[in-house]
């Protein structure tokens, strides 16, 4: 067990797989909750660095970026890194809203960053037609072949999982202290919060919650941050 305090840069990238009859397949990248402020200039070049090892075909930003108008500078170098790249897609936590969500918005938009907060995006690998919805559950009935739902807050599995392969969530930061874990989620904060778990899934929908990568009180016990890699391979 573990207590981390203060701002630093380590974070775990769990690596996870759905299995389907998807073409050659593609990889998906899921970071939240960054809460960028002065401090995170190591955070920052240690994000981009995994993310240009990773290489993953789509990164889904899950919102909370920045704690503090020192932390925008930060955010900016990340955005400017992924500007280059193809399906990069993000939406808002509840943090940004009371940052500024135009702030935010427009410094994604101007890096290239696709925004669907309460919209979705559809696109293509490897012959695979991809919808992501951002934030809201099935607002877009375009079809696809493999459906996405990114969230920040978690929500009920039920009430999505007949619409989408996967779904990911951060907000809860693992409760960012972990005295206990179980197959039914991490403790003490599980006592408090349903969805503070790592995964679960229903009928074919395979659900992720991250940790997150920051934290407003930098203080977490045996809580890693991480991002979460998904490798989406074809049975």
């Amino acid at each position: 067990m573990t207590l981390e305090t203060g701002y630093n840069d380590s974070f775990e990238v769990r690596y996870e797989q759905y299995a389907g009859n998807f073409g050659s397949g593609f990889t998906i990248l899921y970071l939240s909750d960054f809460h960028f402020t002065r401090y995170s200039e190591a955070m920052t070049r240690k994000m981009i660095s995994t993310i240009d090892q990773l290489n993953p075909g789509i990164i889904l930003l899950g919102g909370d970026y920045v704690d503090s108008k020192k932390g925008l500078a930060y955010l900016n170098i990340l955005l400017q890194a992924l500007s280059n790249r193809k399906n990069v897609i993000a939406i808002a936590g509840n943090h940004d809203r009371y940052f500024g969500l135009n702030t935010i918005k427009k410094m994604m938009t101007e890096n290239n960053i696709m925004w669907i907060e309460n919209s979705s995006c559809t696109f293509e690998i490897n012959g695979t037609t991809i919808r992501v919805d951002g934030n809201t559950p099935c607002i877009n009935s375009n079809a696809s072949d493999f459906a996405i739902l990114c969230m920040h807050k978690p929500a009920g599995i039920k009430d999505f999982a007949k619409h989408y392969q996967l779904a990911f969530a951060g907000h809860l930061h693992g409760g960012q202290f972990v005295f206990w874990q179980t197959g039914k989620g991490l403790y003490p904060g599980k006592l408090f919060y349903k969805w503070n778990i790592l995964e679960t899934r229903l009928l074919n929908c395979q659900y992720y919650i991250s940790k997150g990568l920051g934290d407003t009180i930098p203080v977490r016990f045996n809580c890693r941050k991480d991002m979460i890699f998904v490798k989406v391979t074809s049975n």
